[in-house]
């Protein structure tokens, strides 16, 4: 300890220290709650799976105009997911943006799927997605 405490200061400087006690009783370890925990293993290494590849981006858009696109577009093309959530666009606007995405991704040799009502998931080429998600017939119309 004398080793260690004279490296860190230099003779002439104050050598007060305070000793700090740290416990390691199993008693004191936090445990995650229920809420907190994975809901399957299998979802749970589904995640590490994608984080492991530090290439692989997922990022989420809200566009609220339809010039918001090309962004999402910019990312598609640096090798990034995307999820699109067109709740906030009119009708309209909804289609065009879905058509430009869908250029994009066929230029891009990668994949776009409905994931629920308004909200796309956009993948470029190196990201493959497996499952599917079902939805009724007045999902669809939303």
């Amino acid at each position: 300890m004398d080793k260690i405490k004279n490296w860190f200061f230099e003779e002439g400087e104050d050598d007060t220290t305070e000793d700090v006690v740290i416990d390691t009783n199993d008693e004191n370890k936090t445990t995650t709650s229920d809420f907190e925990q994975p809901k399957s293993v299998k979802t749970s290494n589904a995640i590490r799976q994608f984080s492991a590849n530090k290439d692989s981006h997922l990022i989420l858009f809200e566009p609220r105009a339809y010039s918001e696109t090309q962004e999402i577009a910019t990312y598609l093309k640096q090798k990034r997911a995307a999820v699109v959530n067109l709740h906030r666009l009119q009708k309209e606007q909804s289609k065009r943006v879905i058509d430009f995405l869908s250029g994009v991704i066929f230029a891009i040799e990668g994949d776009i799927q409905q994931i629920g009502p308004k909200i796309f998931l956009c993948t470029p080429k190196n990201i493959g997605v497996t499952g599917s998600i079902t939805m009724d017939e007045n999902e669809k119309d939303e």
